[in-house]
C-alpha cells in the first residue's frame, strides 16, 4: 500500500470516527428523597427535561433506582416502576416476585440496583436468582446489576412467563433530549416507600448529516479507485 493510499485511508476511518462517534452521559436525579403514596396506583410522577444537542441519537441506556422502606418498612412486591421517554417505554419493576401463589410479591425491603438489560438476571425473579429458593428473603436492600422487568401486564396479573416486551431497548433509535419520566407506585398497604433518587446512563452517537455521508462516500469511492487503478475507467 502507497503512503498517499495509507494516508486516504487514515483519513477514511477518522471521517467515520468523526460522524459516529459514540457519546457517554450520565445524567443523576438524587437528592430529592420523597414518599411513593402508599396504595396508590396513581403514584409517583418524577419528570426531567434533558437538552444536550438535538443530532444524538440513543443506543444504549442503563438505569441506577434507589428505593427505599420507610416507617415500618416496605415491600418490595408492592412495587411498580417504569420509565418513559418519547416513545419509549420501560418496565423497570413490575411487582418483584408476583408468581402463581403469591400475587404480593417478595417481602423484602429496599432497592438500590443498576438496570442494565445486558446482565441477564431478570429482577422479577431475584430470589430465585440469588439463593434459587422464591421463599428465601434477602438481607437489606437488594443491589447489583440487572436486567429490567419488562413485563408490560396488568401489575395484579404479572407472572415470571409474562412476555418481557417492555425493555430498556425501547429507547434505542429516540433523541437524547426531550422529558424522561420515572413512574413509581406503591400498589399494597401495609409498608411505605422512598423514592431516594435515580439516574440515566446514555450512549448515543450523532446523526449524521447528508453532507456529511455524501462527503464520506465520495471519499470511499476515491480510496477504492486509488488501491484499483485498473477499475477507474469502468
Amino acid at each position: 500500500m502507497s503512503k498517499t493510499l495509507a494516508l486516504l485511508s487514515m483519513a477514511l476511518y477518522a471521517s467515520a470516527y468523526t460522524i459516529f462517534a459514540q457519546q457517554d452521559f450520565t445524567f443523576n436525579f438524587y437528592g430529592n428523597p420523597t414518599p411513593v403514596p402508599d396504595k396508590n396506583p396513581n403514584g409517583l410522577v418524577d419528570s426531567h427535561s434533558i437538552s444536550v444537542r438535538p443530532d444524538l441519537t440513543i443506543i444504549d441506556v442503563n438505569v441506577s433506582l434507589t428505593i427505599s422502606g420507610i416507617g415500618l418498612g416496605g415491600f418490595n412486591g408492592d412495587l411498580y416502576v417504569t420509565l418513559q421517554h418519547d416513545d419509549g417505554f420501560s418496565v423497570l419493576l413490575n411487582r418483584p416476585g408476583a408468581r402463581p401463589g403469591d400475587p404480593s410479591g417478595y417481602s423484602d425491603n429496599g432497592i438500590n440496583v443498576t438496570f442494565d438489560d445486558s446482565a441477564g438476571r431478570d429482577i422479577h425473579s431475584y430470589r430465585l436468582v440469588l439463593s434459587g429458593n422464591e421463599n428465601t428473603p434477602i438481607s437489606g436492600a437488594l443491589a447489583g446489576v440487572w436486567s429490567s422487568d419488562g413485563r408490560n401486564v396488568d401489575p395484579n396479573l404479572v407472572l415470571p412467563s409474562s412476555p418481557r416486551t417492555a425493555l430498556l431497548d425501547s429507547f434505542n433509535g429516540e433523541s437524547l433530549d426531550g422529558a424522561w419520566t420515572l413512574f413509581v407506585s406503591d400498589l399494597s398497604s401495609g409498608g411505605t416507600e422512598r423514592l431516594d433518587g435515580w439516574a440515566i446512563n446514555v450512549k448515543a452517537v450523532p446523526e449524521p448529516a447528508p453532507i456529511a455521508l455524501i462527503a464520506l462516500f465520495a471519499l470511499a469511492v476515491f480510496a477504492f479507485r486509488w488501491a484499483h487503478p485498473n477499475k477507474r475507467n469502468h
